[in-house]
């Protein structure tokens, strides 16, 4: 799967990309990597998806210490699913990452709300 290099929002969409982006700047991308797994490994497990076909929630350190997220939810039950798990997560983080992971269910509740699921993958980084 080839990642999208922007959010696939209608209204309001740059809002929320600014948002994430500048939260991501000054934080660990280690912790980031560690919740986005944990919330992966929630997810998939509440809806079944141990193929791994339906969500993606997937961040990586790269080289040079910057953090990427990709983002994919293939259904409306997926989709929900992965709001709920990060809802689940977030009183257990710390302040940066919770501040991130909320604006993030913010975003994907928005998309879920007009849609039901993604129209495309997200592959948000900074």
């Amino acid at each position: 799967m080839e990642p999208v290099s922007n959010l696939a929002f209608s209204e309001g969409g740059a809002f929320w990309f600014d948002q994430l982006r500048s939260q991501l700047r000054g934080a660990d991308p280690e912790i980031l990597a560690e919740w986005s797994e944990i919330i992966e490994k929630t997810s998939k497990r509440a809806c079944d998806d141990s193929a791994g076909a339906r969500i993606i929630f997937r961040g990586v350190v790269d080289e040079e210490w910057g953090f990427t997220l990709d983002v994919d939810a293939s259904d409306p039950e997926a989709m929900l699913s992965l709001l709920k798990s990060i809802q689940n997560s977030l009183d257990l983080m710390p302040a940066v990452p919770k501040l991130f992971y909320s604006t993030v269910m913010g975003a994907l509740a928005s998309q879920a709300e007009e849609k039901g699921k993604l129209d495309s993958p997200w592959h948000i980084s900074a």
